[in-house]
């Protein structure tokens, strides 16, 4: 077993290695399409790129780190003792498990510390995209801990919990997760959020009814748009959908608010009301359940013939010290799926995209936007194919922008595409 875990984690690194390799290559590096006007064409720096291909060989090596950690965990003592030491607060199995997680995540937490903190701390920093205090990124960093245990130690005592009582344990496990999915998603804007950052309704009156009545033709009534002090750690600009039902909201970054103008904040927030009326979030629920479906039903056979034959000191299905196999497996399969997940993540933002397009009609703001925001977050417009493959959640800004400047359907007499009206 230990040859196949180390086959594994080669294989890691050498697809580590490639990505680092390809991307370092500046003979690979394509300049967007020029328009022919300085406003939508990204100036790229030298910094830019720099900070690009780091970013993309730290995603592959926290990958690497990440199984390497629960490897250490699984093939070492280290989980079994934390089991030991979980029984001797209960007897009782389920609250055993959960003294067992809130154990496993401190571990985790403090094998992964010197990378998170290179890549969340050291590097935004090195690029100047954030004047956050090591104070301040602490802090974030034990509330981020803090939430994770109290997530983690219930979601998962139940899960050992189902693979100890059930003999399709995968099929418990999935039809579980329906329901904590669903409550997250709706617990996160009111309970989750505002432990790290304070949300408030947006305070520009002028601009808040403009995208009252931007909402009201998008069809979306009593819409509720909130701006959020996210430069208290990052100088770059996001914008975003979440919650679903009464706690669903559109939210801001102060930054975008601080760097954007009226038309352009129009634009970026019209994308987001295409994924509020295009029911993205719910497709993307139904998107991850179907994966997480085939996960859970093959991730059961894995692990359980790995059980039956190297064993690992571990007493039973449903042993806490078996987390860090369950996890592998789980890590492992989202890790290869990822450029599925990605391919539909892509598909859902350009058609966000063409739904802003349709609502607004505000083709150059939204290329001006993206054009900004590339350089603020000193991401390469033109990634290499096989990263944007693997890695992108979003079409690459160099497509992105020939895309907002040409989708004119209403033009040519068409109808649109992805918003009936």
């Amino acid at each position: 077993m230990i040859r196949t875990l180390l086959k594994v984690a080669l294989a890691v690194a050498a697809v580590t290695i490639v990505v680092a390799t390809v991307s370092a290559q500046p003979k690979k590096i394509e300049e967007p399409p020029r328009t022919g006007d300085e406003r939508f064409e990204v100036r790229i720096t030298d910094e830019m790129v720099r900070h690009s291909r780091l970013r993309d060989v730290l995603y592959f090596v926290g990958t690497a780190w990440t199984f390497g950690t629960l490897a250490v965990l699984l093939l070492t003592p280290l989980s079994r003792r934390m089991r030991d030491a979980a029984e001797r607060v209960s007897k009782k199995p389920f609250v055993a498990a959960m003294a067992y997680i809130a154990l496993f995540v401190l571990a985790t937490t403090l094998l992964e510390l010197p990378l998170v903190y290179y890549s969340d701390f050291v590097v935004p920093h090195q690029f100047d995209l954030t004047e956050q205090s090591l104070g301040g990124w602490t802090a974030d960093l034990l509330k981020g801990v803090g939430v994770s245990i109290l997530i983690s130690m219930p979601v998962g005592a139940l899960t050992l919990l189902a693979i100890r009582r059930f003999r399709r344990w995968w099929l418990a496990v999935w039809l579980g997760s329906i329901p904590l999915i669903v409550l997250s998603i709706v617990i996160q804007p009111i309970l989750l959020d505002p432990v790290f950052n304070d949300f408030r309704p947006l305070e520009n009156a002028q601009l808040r009814q403009k995208l009252l009545d931007l909402a009201s033709r998008a069809g979306i009534e009593g819409g509720r748009v909130y701006q959020v002090d996210k430069s208290k750690q990052t100088n770059t600009m996001n914008a975003y959908v979440n919650g679903i039902g009464p706690t669903a909201r559109i939210v801001m970054w102060d930054t975008l608010l601080a760097k954007l103008d009226e038309d352009e904040v129009l634009a970026v927030m019209g994308h987001e009301m295409g994924h509020y009326v295009l029911k993205h979030i719910w497709k993307g629920l139904a998107f991850s359940l179907v994966l997480s479906f085939l996960v859970f039903f093959l991730g059961q056979r894995i692990h359980d013939r790995g059980l039956a034959r190297w064993g690992w000191g571990i007493r039973e299905k449903g042993d806490p010290a078996s987390l860090p196999w369950l996890l592998l497996i789980m890590y492992g399969a989202y890790f290869v799926l990822s450029p599925v997940t990605n391919g539909f993540s892509r598909h859902i933002e350009r058609q966000s995209d063409m739904f802003s397009l349709e609502l607004t009609h505000l083709n150059e703001p939204m290329a001006i936007a993206f054009r900004k925001m590339a350089e603020d977050s000193k991401r390469d417009p033109s990634p290499h194919p096989l990263i944007e493959w693997w890695r992108y959640s979003h079409p690459p800004i160099a497509k992105r922008i020939p895309f907002a400047l040409g989708y004119r359907p209403w033009e040519r007499g068409e109808g649109n595409r992805v918003w009936g009206k």
